[in-house]
Formats: C-alpha cells, sequence, structure tokens
C-alpha cells in the first residue's frame, strides 16, 4: 500500500508540473509527500523538502518529439516538422507554420501544434478546397509518452470549428466515415493495438452562406490496462468545393486520483509505522 501511495504522488507532480502552462497549479513533490507521509518522519521515503521546489521533473532527457502526418485525397505528407523544446515546461511547440499542397491546389495549414507529452496535445489548422468536388482530408497527431501510463485515466477532447462558404452556394463539413467523428482519439500499447480515450467528437456542420462557427467537446475514460505508449489524435473531414474550414483541437488526459479515503489510510499507516519504530528504539 505503501508503494502504490508513493507511485501516485509521482504521477500526480509530474502531471501538475507538466500542465502548470495551461493554468493548472504546480504541485511540489516534497509537499505532496510531506502531506501523505508527514515530513520529518524517518521511517518512509521523503522526496524533498516542503519548503524547496523540489520538482519530479529536474534533470531529465529530452522526450521524444510528437509525429505529424496528413492525407488530402489520396495524396500521403509525411510532416518534417521542426519542433521547440521547453524542458522547464515539458512543452513540444511548432516551430513554424506548415503548409501541404494537393495536386489539385488544395491546402492542409498547420498554423500551430503542441503537446506536454501526457498529458495534452493541441493544435490549430484550416483546410482550402479548391477543386471542384469535395475532398477528404486527414490530420494525424502522435506523442510518444514518457514515461508510459498504467491504469485508469480521464480524458477531455475539443474542438472548435470556423467553415466559409467561398461560391455563396453553401458549405460543409463533415467525418469521412459516415457516422464517425470528425475528431477521434485515442493511445496507442507497445505492441501496436489501440484503446479509445472515449471522446471522439465532431458531426456535420454546414452554413448556407457567408461564415459560421461551431464547437464540440466530450469528457471520457480510459484503463490502459497494459503500458499505453503514445497518445494520438486524427482529425478527418470531408470538405465541400471552393470552401475552406479551420480548426482548433485540445485533447487532455490524466490520472484518476485515488480516493481520499485511501489517501487517509496510507497517511495511517506510515505514523503507526513511524510510532511502532520510535517504541522498538525507546525498548
Amino acid at each position: 500500500m505503501e508503494h502504490r501511495i508513493t507511485e501516485q504522488c509521482r504521477e500526480q507532480c509530474r502531471w501538475t508540473h507538466r500542465i502548470k502552462a495551461h493554468g493548472i497549479k504546480l504541485t511540489v513533490c516534497g509537499f505532496v509527500f510531506g502531506a501523505v507521509f508527514g515530513a520529518g518522519s524517518a521511517d518512509v521515503p521523503f522526496f524533498g523538502s516542503p519548503g524547496v521546489g523540489t520538482a519530479a521533473h529536474a534533470q531529465v532527457a529530452i522526450p521524444a518529439e510528437p509525429i505529424l502526418s496528413v492525407t488530402i485525397g489520396q495524396e500521403q505528407f509525411q510532416a518534417a516538422a521542426e519542433w521547440n523544446y521547453d524542458q522547464a515546461q515539458d512543452l513540444f511547440t511548432l516551430a513554424g507554420p506548415l503548409t501541404f499542397t494537393h495536386s489539385s491546389g488544395s491546402t492542409f495549414i498547420i498554423q500551430e501544434a503542441g503537446a506536454i507529452p501526457d498529458p495534452v496535445l493541441f493544435f490549430s489548422a484550416s483546410a482550402t478546397n479548391v477543386s471542384s468536388v469535395p475532398l477528404a482530408y486527414s490530420f494525424a497527431f502522435n506523442v510518444p509518452l514518457t514515461p508510459s501510463l498504467l491504469g485508469p485515466i480521464n480524458s477531455h477532447a475539443s474542438l472548435g470549428i470556423t467553415l466559409t462558404d467561398g461560391l455563396s452556394n453553401g458549405a460543409a463539413v463533415q467525418p469521412v466515415v459516415p457516422g464517425g467523428s470528425l475528431l477521434t482519439s485515442y493511445d496507442l500499447f507497445s505492441n501496436g493495438g489501440s484503446i479509445s480515450k472515449n471522446v471522439d467528437i465532431g458531426s456535420l456542420f454546414s452554413i448556407l452562406s457567408g461564415t459560421g462557427a461551431t464547437t464540440f467537446s466530450a469528457n471520457g475514460q480510459l484503463t490502459c490496462g497494459q503500458p499505453c505508449v503514445t497518445m494520438a489524435s486524427v482529425l478527418s473531414f470531408t470538405l465541400t468545393p471552393q470552401d475552406t474550414a479551420g480548426f482548433n483541437g485540445r485533447v487532455i488526459q490524466e490520472p484518476v486520483p485515488l480516493p481520499a479515503a485511501l489517501w487517509l489510510f496510507g497517511s495511517g499507516v506510515a505514523s503507526l509505522l513511524g510510532l511502532a519504530r520510535r517504541q522498538r528504539a525507546a525498548a
């Protein structure tokens, strides 16, 4: 039990440290461990001092870079993306926009993309179909997880869409697969298998003229019964001819915290261990 709670503390600290750039409070490892086990106890391991600000991500190697790929119609593109990495925030950001051009002249542009390898990936992109027929697009965004994930995970996804009618005859964007979703999100196992994050979102969106916008979002949960090693999302859609669509997407996941009662139980066990050891020393 002691080992399990210690691992949970490490995971909580790792996750909150990685997403501090997104408005979520930073957790200092020493404070978390001290709150659970009691600072200053010689009977349990203590990782850092509450006032020192010891962080779980000090002195870590740069994780593997995210991977982007795009398909327009039947033409596939592997993005030669250049990434900037902020080690203090464990944050990858795309160094500059990437443009992919179909033989028809239609384009898919990734304006921005970023990732904190577990728990978040985000992107801003646009598609313009200059052909005379509806055109299918697919954008895959894979982020290797360091370290891998195991156990129950909470997940969230959001997708904003802006649609512009180029010929004043209406415009529409819809999933490539009928009945499917515009944005699908999942984790990959080391053996190549996958597990859904259960937050697939986005359905048909259309306008009669001009420009219109909409948003989709969902919360879900998955359980990594074996180590999940890659966080992945795919934006796939069909766009009507002579029209333009813009997308802003975000996918977040975080380990499910231990119940409060279990944290208290772990603290009680640690206190009892300390008391027993002091009594043996006094005898």
